[in-house]
């Protein structure tokens, strides 16, 4: 377990405290912060936030890039510059040039020199989350430090994503890592040193409690809270009203109450929350024939799941995976309407008994349960097995299940996540499981887009063969898409209103920008 790095225990009565006494911006003309404390809901394990002791899902990753910075980020139009205050690119080779102010935070300038020693660090030891490899390979050629703050780095082949890839990875301070020869246990205090708008505070696993303190002498946008912290509570909105956090999601059946309340400000995030069912082929052979793949499409009510668990706000899933809300998307991909009796007609007759894996949490609970329903009405038997979902997690990536559900963010992106899920040269080279595409399953046609379209660098073409590649899942549909959730946060407005969206991640909760002053 990691050791306490720097404050005792967060008792309950401790945050009680923080509670009371920091809801009140301060008003002195010589303020540090424009908050005090912006609180947000815990209560979840998401490891130690650095790159090596962080969970890969989305929350994990934010936690750790408030801490670590890279050279670039995402607003909501686009890239930006961060760490790097300019970059240019000349075919093969990007150049980035350092923010002349950057620090980490024990003071120790940021160079050039840092940013190389993490190129080679990530290259001898892999971190959690790994923009630098592409199917397992280092999309890095070479790169040369031209000066202190100046840095070229040589790619083997330009993609669509390289830009994104080279802006993403986080920056180690050279001074602490070169020393350390175990990234993978290291937890020491100095471990949490990284040079983003927050310092380290605190981290209790068994709480799921974070602290972040902002960092006074950040090169770039100022921190807004001196303290942001993660606290647990059991009623995220009943601890909304009672100011024990300051932003929530909302039930969409309680959105009446809140939406036209003074001083409320709401944010809606559309078809971003995806729940897709994985099948695992490898042990269900008759689940290679297309013809039951589709059977399970059409055993499956999924209007009832959007109607009974999102309360109608969202969206039945795409046979071609990507929502409609996401700008790639291809409507006219294949679709499949419920249709128990035609199902039936193919299942009934195998009399299978399956068990269908599931996390433990409310939502998955109850899609598991209508799926497990469903599928009993065309004479498929179904054992709910719910599990805490990290536990659920690590037997998706080890494939130990029949059946599945698994649900994630991000399905707004650029959905070059299809090729990590259905390219079979790329769909088991990552390390986060709802990324995981199907087992027991290979497609050449889709291989062969799939990995096209990160090549492309023309934007037009490069949509042109995500939409066809999302004609030619729904044609084969290696997993059944469920259902998107559109959700919606709300905040006091008159206490902190700088929530933000990113152009291709609505996870405004997860978005560093979110808890810095807009530039």
């Amino acid at each position: 377990m990691l050791k306490r790095l720097t404050l005792i225990l967060l008792l309950p009565l401790i945050f009680m405290v923080f509670v009371a006494c920091s809801n009140a911006p301060k008003t002195s003309s010589e303020q540090k912060f424009r908050l005090t404390t912006l609180k947000l809901a815990g209560g979840m394990d998401w490891g130690a936030p650095n790159p090596y002791l962080h969970d890969p899902r989305g929350p994990g990753v934010a936690k750790m890039k408030l801490i670590f910075d890279s050279l670039l980020e995402a607003d909501e139009n686009g890239i930006i510059s961060w760490l790097a205050q300019d970059w240019f690119r000349e075919g093969n080779v990007y150049t980035f040039i350092l923010h002349e102010q950057a620090r980490f935070h024990d003071g120790h300038p940021l160079t050039a020199a840092d940013v190389a020693f993490t190129l080679d660090y990530y290259q001898q030891y892999p971190p959690v989350t790994n923009y630098l490899t592409i199917d397992g390979k280092s999309i890095v050629e070479k790169y040369e430090v031209l000066d202190e703050r100046t840095i070229s780095i040589t790619v083997h082949k330009p993609m669509a994503t390289t830009l994104t890839a080279l802006g993403s990875f986080v920056i180690l301070p050279k001074h602490i890592w070169e020393k350390v020869e175990d990234p993978y246990t290291y937890s020491a205090p100095e471990a949490f040193i990284g040079s983003g708008p927050y310092k380290f505070g605190d981290y209790e696993a068994a709480t799921g409690s974070y602290e972040f303190l902002g960092h006074e002498q950040y090169y770039g946008a100022k921190a807004v809270a001196e303290r942001l912290l993660f606290v647990p509570v059991s009623d995220p909105l009943l601890a909304f009203e009672n100011g024990d956090i300051d932003l929530t999601e909302v039930p969409i059946d309680t959105m009446e109450k809140y939406k036209n309340a003074p001083g409320i400000g709401m944010i809606g995030k559309d078809n971003d929350m995806g729940y897709k069912l994985l099948i695992n082929m490898e042990t269900l052979n008759l689940f290679k024939d297309v013809k039951y793949r589709a059977a399970v499409y059409h055993a499956l009510n999924r209007q009832e799941i959007v109607d009974k668990v999102f309360r109608g706000s969202g969206a039945v899933g795409s046979a071609g995976y990507v929502p409609p809300t996401n700008y790639f998307y291809n409507e006219n991909v294949q679709k499949y309407d419920y249709n128990p009796e035609a199902a039936g007609a193919l299942l009934r007759e195998y009399e299978l008994s399956l068990q269908l894996l599931a996390a433990n949490t409310s939502d998955d609970v109850k899609i598991a349960e209508l799926i497990k329903n469903d599928l009993a009405a065309v004479g498929v038997n179904v054992e709910v097995i719910a599990v805490d979902s990290k536990i659920r997690d690590e037997k998706v990536f080890d494939g130990e299940y029949e059946l599945a559900l698994v649900g994630n963010g991000g399905w707004g992106r650029t959905p070059d996540y299809l090729r990590t899920l259905y390219s079979s040269k790329s769909k088991f080279t990552g390390t986060n499981p709802h990324y995981m595409g199907p087992l027991g399953y290979d497609n050449e046609r889709i291989t062969e887009l799939a990995e096209a379209q990160l090549f492309e660098m023309d934007f037009d073409k490069r949509k042109e063969l995500l939409q066809e590649l999302q004609a030619e899942i729904s044609k084969e549909i290696p997993i059944v898409v469920v259902a998107t959730k559109t959700t919606y946060v709300m905040f006091r407005k008159d206490y902190y209103d700088g929530w933000v969206k990113t152009y291709d991640y609505q996870q405004l909760e997860q978005n560093r920008l979110s808890y810095v002053e807009k530039q």
